[in-house]
């Protein structure tokens, strides 16, 4: 008898099933990721026969079940098996192993590989999860479908720093992945790490850790030299070579910089793709003799090549074979711009006539790497044999990599200003930031307010669950995620990004004022005068929370988190005994996460230094989610209860009842007493 399979698709994800029943939990999840575009099309037909899968867009993807023509496991994986896709098994964790071996290189070029039950219980990144996304992937997905993620890798459990995440999400390159595994043996030992950046890039947001971390990951201080806890003069006076050998003894420490002897020493370098190369040869210069020039001018200039975002030329040069070669050899994108917009960049350049009665342009090495927004020049006019080089540096390549965009025609006026001339957009118009609380996530509970904000705006940023939520929702907006902790960064992009005339939407669970961003953001307005910024209000967790258990917030109560990420443990067990003396109704939110097991049974036990084990509490999870529940119980019972970061707490005070079932906190009306 032939086996079973299915396979469908939406976009990147490629999801192949083995039974009924897991071909079903592909329609659901499929249908969730694409916002219900993606339907099954046909007859149910039986094995070995053909099926059609449709987008609402009326594009048809072909996609086969059973065992027809092409149509293998083996054939399954090596279509798919590249990065940028998310393949994803349902079925026996076995069978996707066995598949995916033969195929398999390394972290930085494989695939997302996920499995899943056919039940949809447990969600499982088994390949590439940091890199290629898996863990993040799996999370996403287990959230859609209300499943359980299973997490295995070590700095994810153990909620530490994940170098390569960082490195991932930042659009860095790793120099050596087997310095990343030494790197992260080392901060899992010592639960501290050091890093350095460039001079030269040192204020790029991408380059600072999130302040979640800043307690174990810091950046070294001038003066400071890796494996010395020292910070005085005598430090800042070792030469080079001492500082070197410094750096090779650090218990746990990584570069961020375009420099070849970072990415060459013996510390982990994380490589920006921050550096535009601008050149210019004659016409028909062959494809190898550029490459060479190219590689040695970056080399005797100390500039890893892996670190090229752009080359950038004149337009004349857009269809120069050799330099388009070049590009994508070097992973960069090519980029040209007409003679006005390179005579229209403003700055000291190497004039030619010559090359201005060709080109129309007096320089074209230097002046294309201007137009790229570099306002740093690293290197200046250098010839050879009829080629030109330039470089410089990008001030915020992840800002640039996300889409400024040069048009090669350079015909638009305001090209001057969306490509490096002397005044920027940001300069001349401002957008608005919108801080929407987007309440438990579901669509049903946002308020009309933020629903008409999300439709309103162009960009949506926020956390990346968070950004998942709501784009099913409003799927034609762009989106800018980071994940947990990135709050000061993620703040950051949005008003740099409204700075540019855009409206941004920052989203946060709950209400933007209960536990959010909107603080955050008006402290970073200052620095934006021509952005406006509102708060739109939404459902926090405890009032949401509290009509599922019923009615426990009817008298006075107080918010309390136990996420000691920016608080201190003594100031939150302060804090909740001073709430148990006082009698008053507790809401505790993000009770315990991955990295933090036994927050709550630790906090139990001190209301119960006050508060009697049968004090009536309550638990609300996943609410307005996939998976939502709620339970009444005593605070005995509640110390040995499993919740997570998506839990809310409840403790009732001294009038709280169990009422059938329902957490119920009288008000003291006379009916009452």
């Amino acid at each position: 008898m032939k086996r079973f399979m299915a396979k469908a698709e939406f976009n990147n994800y490629k999801v192949i099933s083995f039974t009924s029943r897991g071909k079903e939990l592909a329609d659901r999840l499929l249908s969730l990721i694409s916002d219900g575009k993606f339907v099954r099309g046909g007859e149910e037909s039986g094995i070995g026969k053909g099926e059609r899968y449709k987008e609402s867009s009326d594009r048809e993807n072909v996609v086969v079940k059973g065992t027809d023509e092409g149509f293998t496991l083996d054939g399954f994986v090596k279509e798919n098996f590249y990065q940028g896709n998310v393949l994803i098994f349902i079925g026996a964790a076995g069978i996707a192993v066995r598949a995916i071996a033969p195929y398999i290189e390394d972290k930085t070029k494989d695939p997302a590989v996920i499995v899943m039950d056919e039940a949809g219980k447990n969600v499982i990144p088994l390949l590439s999860g940091h890199i290629g996304g898996g863990v993040r992937e799996a999370e996403k997905i287990a959230n859609l479908i209300g499943a359980n993620c299973v997490i295995t890798t070590a700095s994810d459990v153990s909620g530490e720093f994940a170098v390569d995440v960082f490195a991932s999400e930042n659009g860095f390159v790793i120099s050596d992945m087997k310095k990343v595994k030494e790197f992260t043996a080392r901060l899992l030992e010592e639960k501290e790490a050091v890093y350095e950046v460039d001079a030269e890039i040192a204020g790029m947001p991408s380059c600072d850790v999130d302040t979640g971390y800043s307690n174990v990951v810091r950046q070294l201080a001038d003066g400071e030299c890796y494996g010395s806890d020292a910070k005085d003069t005598d430090n800042a006076e070792l030469d080079e070579s001492a500082k070197e050998t410094d750096i090779e003894k650090s218990k746990a420490c990584f570069t961020i910089s375009f420099r070849k002897d970072k990415s060459e020493s013996g510390v982990l370098n994380l490589i920006p793709k921050c550096i535009v190369i601008g050149v210019g040869c004659k016409k028909g210069t062959p494809y190898e003799k550029l490459l060479a020039f190219v590689e040695d001018k970056l080399s005797e200039h100390n500039i890893d090549k892996r670190a090229v975002s752009v080359l950038a030329s004149a337009d004349i040069k857009k269809e120069e074979e050799g330099l388009i070669r070049v590009a994508k050899g070097l992973g960069a994108e090519f980029k040209v711009f007409s003679s006005d917009v390179l005579m229209a960049q403003e700055g000291e350049f190497t004039a030619s006539e010559f090359v201005k009665s060709i080109t129309g342009a007096d320089n074209v090495c230097e002046r294309a790497v201007a137009a790229c927004g570099c306002k740093k020049i690293l290197v200046t006019k250098e010839s050879f044999d009829g080629m030109t080089f330039a470089a410089g540096v990008m001030e915020n390549s992840k800002v640039m990599s996300q889409g400024t965009e040069c048009d090669r025609s350079a015909e638009s006026a305001d090209m001057d200003f969306a490509c490096g001339g002397e005044e920027t957009a940001s300069d001349r118009r401002g957008g608005k930031v919108s801080v929407v609380g987007i309440g438990p996530g579901n669509y049903e509970n946002m308020t009309i307010k933020a629903v008409q904000t999300l439709k309103a705006c162009d960009v949506i940023a926020g956390y990346t669950v968070y950004c998942d939520l709501v784009r099913p929702f409003f799927p034609d907006k762009e989106y800018i995620s980071t994940p947990m902790m990135g709050e000061e960064k993620r703040v950051k992009l949005a008003y740099e990004k409204a700075a540019e005339g855009k409206k941004v939407a920052l989203v946060c669970s709950g209400d933007a004022g209960v536990y959010g961003m909107a603080g955050l953001c008006y402290e970073e307005a200052v620095n934006f005068d021509n952005v406006d910024t509102e708060v739109v209000p939404g459902v926090t967790a405890a009032i949401s929370g509290a009509a599922l258990l019923g009615a426990p917030l009817i008298h006075d109560f107080c918010l309390i988190s136990m996420s000691d990420r920016l608080t201190p443990m003594e100031l939150i067990e302060k804090r909740l005994r001073a709430a148990a003396s006082a009698d008053m109704v507790v809401v505790i939110y993000n009770p315990e996460s991955k990295g933090r097991k036994g927050y709550l049974a630790h906090a139990c036990e001190i209301l119960m230094e006050n508060l009697p084990p049968e004090r009536v509490c309550g638990i609300a999870g996943n609410i307005g989610r996939d998976g939502e529940y709620c339970k009444v119980m005593t605070l005995g019972e509640l110390k040995g209860a499993e919740v997570d970061m998506f839990s809310t707490i409840f403790i009732g005070n001294s009038s709280t009842r169990d009422i059938a079932e329902h957490m119920v906190t009288l008000r003291g009306y006379r009916s009452e007493r």
